[in-house]
């Protein structure tokens, strides 16, 4: 904020001045001083103006004065300065009720005051004003432009805006999770853990998103205590999209106008900062995405090169590895059931990457990660210990990267597929191709947030692969098997389909069925006996038990 009426009667040539009305009104901005002497003086204002006024050009009766300051009033003057005495005998109470009531200034000076003085004085004080405006603006525009050019950290940002503004300051993503936070020097301890409490005032009108970007800055009041009446915050716009948010922290005193351009300056630096790692972050993923396309094309023996080129990348495939694949579950649905934009769309992808990565590396620091389309395809190698220990680990990283990202993106699932180690790098497309599969059975099979190991899908990596050469075969086996029973359920509301299941899993036992079906033992041997007229296929024995298990989990395969 720039001068303010308060300001300028501290003026030594107004020292005599009286505060008639409006005493609330004292911290308006003054941008301008004038003479007004003529009743049409509110067409020619245009806000912010300081009026000096004898009333000489006013009729002399109470109710065209009253209008002569109403009208100045309602053009958006910052106060009327009245000397009394010539044209004027005293300033009126309906004149001093006005400017009460609207919390306009009126200010009564003696008669020997020279309005040419006042001009004077008034007028250097706005002229100081602006010059000291623009001197710490191109301060603040210098230490930030030094703070682009170092390529400068998240944290040396925040501290940098701290000390430009003598204030907190916090710098967030655009999920609000704090990048960097600093406080200014001399900051007190106690208002420093405050400051800790602090994070989630806005945070719930900030991620509504209705206004975020659209408006300069958002102004959210806090409930804490009156020495931190509100937090400032402006978004970090990058393509007109909302990458983060960076704050100022009101302290004894409010934002003003040079603390927003303050707080704007340090919202382009992190803007500047936030897209030399999108294009760090695309240039990166297009490099990892070529070599893994490459590798499972087959372009690479186990040589040099392909060990060379993911050394290169931060990975280690020298001594073999086991591939874990991420895949968000349904992707495609929730981006079209949420209507999202192509910006929103790689935002998630972003942190979805992120997460995993994060993830990843706090158990592998050499494995070689890359995004491929919903997926994110690691690349683990081996860990200390034997390969039963690798599996493990992958295992347990696979159970923390669906927790981390439960929290990151709690709108989405992914479903996890893990490979078998592989000790010779020339098999890394192999290891490749069997994380895939782990993770296409399962989600065959209509599972969501599964974690799948190739080791554990028996038959159904073989269904899978036949599935894939010919699928009409697979089907024509789904026929001749399980379909009659499907479609006999169906038409008469029974479950034969679910009693075989049963059946099955508990080694053809008709009493271990029947316990589990809470069903009659006959009832169990009728719907066998209807199964084997349906089907032509007898339970009780061995080649037709494993036919109609083939059966069961050709149908799984087929979402049938």
């Amino acid at each position: 904020m720039g001068l303010r009426l308060s300001d300028i009667l501290e003026l030594p040539i107004l020292a005599e001045a009286t505060v008639l009305a409006g005493k609330k009104g004292l911290g308006h901005e003054v941008t301008q001083v004038t003479v007004g002497e003529v009743p049409d003086i509110g067409d020619w204002l245009t806000g912010g103006e300081l009026v000096l006024s004898t009333f000489f050009g006013v009729e002399t009766t109470p109710e065209a004065q009253t209008e002569f300051v109403r009208r100045i009033i309602k053009s958006g003057a910052a106060g009327l300065m009245v000397k009394p005495e010539r044209f004027i005998k005293e300033v009126g109470s309906d004149i001093i009720a006005l400017g009460r009531k609207d919390s306009f200034p009126i200010i009564e000076v003696p008669p020997e005051v020279r309005w040419t003085h006042v001009i004077a004085d008034i007028s250097e004080r706005i002229v100081g004003e602006h010059l000291s405006h623009m001197e710490r603006s191109q301060e603040i525009h210098q230490r930030l432009l030094d703070v682009v050019i170092d390529g400068g950290s998240w944290q040396s940002i925040a501290d940098t805006a701290s000390e430009l503004l003598d204030r907190p300051v916090v710098l967030e993503n655009s999920y609000l999770e704090p990048l960097a936070r600093s406080v200014p020097e001399g900051f007190e301890k106690s208002r420093e853990e405050v400051l800790d409490k602090l994070h989630d005032v806005g945070v719930a009108e900030l991620k509504k998103g209705d206004r975020a970007g659209r408006d300069r800055y958002q102004r959210f009041p806090l409930k804490q205590g009156e020495e931190f009446p509100a937090r400032v915050t402006v978004p970090i716009l990058v393509s007109r999209d909302v990458l983060g948010y960076v704050s100022g922290f009101e302290f004894e005193k409010h934002v003003n106008d040079l603390d927003l351009e303050a707080l704007e300056g340090v919202a382009t630096v992190a803007a500047v900062e936030m897209g030399r790692e999108l294009a760090r972050l695309e240039a990166e993923n297009r490099l990892r995405g070529d070599f893994v396309d490459d590798l499972l094309a087959g372009e690479f023996d186990a040589g040099p090169t392909m060990l060379q080129r993911a050394s290169y990348l931060g990975g280690d495939l020298s001594n073999g590895c086991l591939v874990l694949i991420t895949d968000i579950d349904a992707f495609g649905e929730y981006v079209i059931d949420n209507k999202l934009s192509e910006q929103e769309v790689q935002r998630i992808k972003n942190r979805y990457f992120g997460g995993v990565k994060q993830v990843i590396r706090s158990y592998h620091d050499k494995a070689l990660l890359t995004p491929k389309s919903d997926n994110v395809i690691s690349f683990l190698p081996p860990v200390e210990g034997s390969e039963e220990n690798l599996m493990k680990v992958a295992r347990s990283t696979a159970v923390k990267i669906q927790s981390a990202l439960v929290e990151l993106l709690p709108e989405l699932r992914v479903s996890i597929g893990i490979g078998r180690f592989h000790e010779d790098p020339a098999e890394t497309g192999r290891a490749y191709r069997e994380a895939q599969t782990a993770l296409d059975v399962s989600q065959r099979l209509g599972e969501t947030g599964s974690i799948a190991s190739f080791d554990d899908m028996g038959v159904y990596k073989l269904l899978l692969s036949a599935m894939e050469e010919d699928p009409e075969e697979v089907n024509n086996f789904y026929e001749e098997t399980i379909a009659r029973i499907v479609s006999y359920d169906a038409e008469h509301k029974t479950n034969l389909v679910g009693t075989l299941e049963t059946y099955l899993a508990n080694n053809c036992s008709i009493a271990a069925t029947a316990e589990s079906l809470f069903t009659h033992r006959h009832t169990i041997r009728y719907r066998l006996g209807r199964i084997a007229d349906l089907t032509g296929l007898d339970v009780s024995r061995s080649d037709d038990q494993e036919k109609l298990g083939f059966g069961l989990k050709a149908m799984r395969l087929l979402r049938r």
